[in-house]
């Protein structure tokens, strides 16, 4: 894929992450995204998401709009915490320094957990070729 081919996709991703995930959170143009070296019918991005501070406290995903990504999705809480909830689960608290993985299709609702300091996420995405998005809303 051309620099200038990569750099218009990265624009549409971060143009449609913008308008699909929770209007607070912020993700950046995606820092790589190129086929999978070891199977080119898979792409790989690797993203940051800026989430601000919650003034509804305490923090929930209860309420929260929710979103699925097309691949698999691995987390790493970079900075801050946040409150994650998958699928029907439970919520969980992430700190700095720790991680999960989402699966294809698997609904998720994130929130930061502070009032006060903002949250960053480092996100790696292995998807489908095929796929359009990085994420969708849930319906």
């Amino acid at each position: 894929m051309s620099r200038l081919a990569l750099r218009r996709s990265s624009l549409v991703m971060a143009i449609w992450l913008g308008l699909v995930w929770d209007a607070a959170a912020q993700p950046a143009p995606p820092l790589i995204r190129e086929p999978l070296g070891l199977d080119p019918n898979y792409n790989a991005a690797l993203l940051t998401v800026d989430i601000p501070p919650n003034p509804k406290q305490p923090a929930t995903t209860i309420g929260t709009p929710g979103h699925k990504h097309p691949g698999s999705t691995y987390a790493y809480v970079a900075a801050g915490e946040v409150v994650s909830r998958l699928g029907d689960g439970a919520e969980k608290h992430y700190k700095a320094g720790e991680a999960w993985s989402e699966t294809p299709g698997q609904a998720h609702y994130i929130v930061n957990a502070s009032a006060t300091q903002p949250a960053r996420l480092v996100v790696v995405m292995v998807t489908p070729k095929s796929a359009t998005a990085l994420s969708e809303p849930l319906k």
